[in-house]
């Protein structure tokens, strides 16, 4: 009889063991990945403007107005950063909410819509984004290719000109693309089928000639050399349509610029994405509801533990063992795999930011667990301790 009470505590006390190993995974899991705070804690920890600049700041192809687009971002990037973490984090709880079963559609589209592709959202990108930089990139080459042969001279003056053009636009052009946003929206998510903005250059027009005149008055051509300024003004006025003529009159967004291919390209993306998580979310209602099961049973083998033994001694060292054991297990573990993924990372040739990030992810990562079996390991120390100083009562005769 004894045999099998020993036989069976042993195996109360595997089965006990095992369960902690799984449950410490699974708890572990359930404080980090499945928790939309730890997600956005963590994100909020990566330096993304120093990665964004690691990035985008090799050399590549697409000349000097690449070049210029490139550093106009990365010069952006930490006014950027927290614009977007803020839209990204709302993102994120919005798809957790999904995954945990507190809402029944993923609505990713809506989603989008209402985060990271909002016209508020993109008004505020506009307005720490130097917009006018990235559109002088387009308007200096078309100003350049528009001045005429005689007036050549004049295209040394533009860049220097444009500068003052922009930064007088610039609330006109802020204005342009908080207007085109909604439209472009729309038709990227498939709300509308066809997409036309027409953007009136006409501002731009009317002040880039006001600054070319200073120019032109300023430092007229050799063989106009001596002329009275009003004279230099009506010449100026009757060669300004010839430039003028050269340059747009709107900048037209519409689908030939976007791709036609575009909205069907996202939607298939996003129904893929809906997919995988409606998949994903069936997985974690599984998880969820096997940790539960998991915690009635380890229940269960602690009762069964007690039941077995009947005598507070014997109790608290069998499962003060058991505790003490998986915890010294699991902590050791903990402390190795921190240690050589530390160096891993640091070996990957991953950029910088990524490399400073990484091991601290890994540390919060198992924190939870590091906590869980340090616990246990102490309870389990303490409960053998118990065992041993216990003094049952005498019973009175």
């Amino acid at each position: 009889m004894k045999f099998l009470k020993n036989l069976t505590l042993s195996l109360l006390s595997l089965l006990l063991f095992l369960s902690l190993s799984t449950f410490g995974l699974a708890f572990m899991l359930n404080k980090t990945l499945l928790n939309p705070d730890f997600v956005t804690s963590e994100l909020d920890r990566l330096d993304v403007s120093s990665l964004v600049k690691e990035l985008i700041s090799q050399p590549g192809p697409g000349g000097d107005a690449s070049a210029q687009v490139m550093a106009t971002l990365v010069n952006a990037a930490p006014k950027l950063e927290p614009l977007v973490k803020k839209q990204v984090n709302t993102a994120i709880y919005s798809t957790y909410d999904y995954l945990l079963g507190k809402k029944q559609s993923p609505e990713l589209a809506l989603t989008l819509k209402h985060t990271i592709l909002s016209s508020d959202f993109i008004t505020s990108l506009v307005d720490e984004l130097d917009v006018a930089s990235l559109a002088g990139v387009y308007l200096r080459q078309q100003l350049k290719s528009s001045i005429p042969a005689d007036l050549g001279y004049l295209t040394g003056s533009i860049d220097a000109q444009l500068d003052d053009v922009l930064t007088e636009v610039k609330p006109w052009l802020k204005e342009q693309v908080a207007i085109a946003a909604d439209p472009v929206v729309n038709y990227l998510l498939g709300e509308s089928q066809s997409l036309k903005v027409v953007i009136s250059l006409e501002p731009v027009k009317v002040i880039l000639k006001d600054n070319l005149r200073v120019v032109f008055l300023k430092s007229p051509p050799p063989e106009l050399a001596g002329t009275p300024p009003a004279e230099l003004g009506r010449y100026f006025d009757e060669m300004w349509p010839s430039i003028s003529q050269q340059i747009p009159a709107t900048f037209v967004i519409d689908e030939s610029m976007i791709g036609t291919d575009a909205p069907a390209q996202i939607a298939q993306a996003l129904a893929g994405a809906e997919d995988g998580l409606r998949q994903a979310r069936q997985y974690v209602a599984y998880f969820q509801l096997a940790y539960k099961v998991l915690i009635g049973f380890m229940v269960l083998l602690i009762l069964g533990i007690i039941l077995l033994n009947r005598s507070v001694r014997d109790t608290t060292r069998s499962l003060g063992i058991t505790f003490l054991t998986y915890g010294a297990f699991e902590y050791g573990g903990i402390l190795v795999a921190k240690y050589f993924g530390g160096k891993q990372f640091s070996v990957a040739g991953l950029p910088e930011s990524l490399q400073v990030w990484l091991p601290q992810f890994l540390d919060n990562l198992m924190s939870p667990l590091e906590i869980f079996s340090l616990v246990l390991l102490i309870g389990g120390l303490a409960l053998i301790i118990v065992s041993f100083v216990y003094k049952p009562r005498q019973s009175s005769t």
